[in-house]
């Protein structure tokens, strides 16, 4: 399997975890002492088949993440052309279209519409994916949370910002572990969590002030260096970077993620409310949605990848 192929795979499972383990009890404020309501997702990505997430949103008290929607009837357009028209399944949490292809630059629009008449619906461009021009590392010794020094990886991923335009990023990183045991190989994928240095992680146009205590998922705009050649740095634990029994080789591997503002939207308004769920100070808000008459999320995305080799003893 190709490394695109697996990127875009390991995408969708984590958009999947991000969406009902977190998403659905973020909407606590949206549907509290409301009825019943639609919930839509989809997830459009360059050169990747299309997915879709329908669902009715549950009582607040409720330990389901969501209620099955049955009688569903999806219909995909691109670029004003029907290319999809189809019966949504239940048999998995994300259907997927594997006869409908993006591409970059395809205005996507969805339409979903159930037995009692209720239509819901939601649009977004799929961007274009900015290169990875350059990925340098290095071994420094920093600080780390319990204030000790510890060596970590310190990386810098050089990307061209396409100007005239406002651009939404983030940055994922896995690390590719390569096992030997009893004269059987395996390879075991885990994502890296990285220490977020770049001031780029920090501020925007509309965030004047540092806000360091929120977990934005590594996302980040080309405010600072729009229409520029930018290096982004962040540090990577040390817990990724030991060899252990039965290592052979071990690989970094390097994501960025090119977002509409729809999904960059959505991951950082899900990322403060989440934040401040239980400070009796903080005014709660709507999760951001761009799903017309539901809730939910219909956000295009692309994505480049690098990858380095942390160590080899084969």
């Amino acid at each position: 399997m190709m490394i695109k192929e697996k990127g875009a795979i390991w995408f969708f499972l984590l958009l999947l975890g991000f969406v009902f383990s977190s998403c659905e009890k973020s909407l606590d404020y949206q549907i509290q002492n409301q009825k019943s309501r639609l919930v839509m997702y989809s997830f459009p990505m360059a050169d990747s088949a299309m997915n879709l997430h329908v669902s009715y949103t549950t009582d607040i008290l409720s330990l389901q993440n969501y209620n099955k929607v049955t009688g569903a009837h999806a219909t995909i357009r691109i670029n004003n052309q029907i290319v999809s028209e189809s019966v949504y399944s239940t048999e998995e949490d994300m259907m997927m279209l594997e006869d409908v292809v993006v591409k970059r630059h395809d205005t996507v629009n969805v339409v979903v519409s159930v037995n009692d008449s209720t239509v819901i619906s939601a649009e977004t461009i799929v961007p274009v994916a900015a290169q990875i021009i350059s990925v340098d590392t290095a071994r420094v010794m920093e600080f780390n949370d319990e204030n000790t020094e510890e060596e970590m990886l310190k990386c810098e991923l050089g990307i061209y910002d396409a100007a005239s335009i406002r651009n939404y990023y983030q940055v994922k990183v896995e690390a590719y572990t390569y096992t030997e045991v009893e004269g059987q190989n395996s390879c075991q994928v885990e994502t890296v969590d990285i220490i977020e240095q770049d001031k780029v992680f920090l501020a925007s146009d509309y965030e004047a002030v540092l806000i360091a205590d929120i977990d934005y998922q590594s996302t980040f705009e080309d405010y600072l260096f729009n229409g520029q050649y930018y290096t982004v740095s962040f540090l990577i634990p040390n817990q990724y970077l030991s060899p252990s029994d039965g290592v052979k080789r071990k690989t970094l591997h390097f994501y960025l993620y090119s977002l509409s503002p729809e999904y960059y939207k959505y991951v950082r308004s899900v990322a403060e409310q989440e934040a401040f769920r239980e400070d009796p100070f903080y005014e709660q808000s709507n999760v951001y949605s761009n799903v017309s008459n539901g809730l939910g999320l219909v956000g295009g995305l692309a994505f480049d990848v690098d990858s380095v080799s942390v160590f080899d003893l084969q």
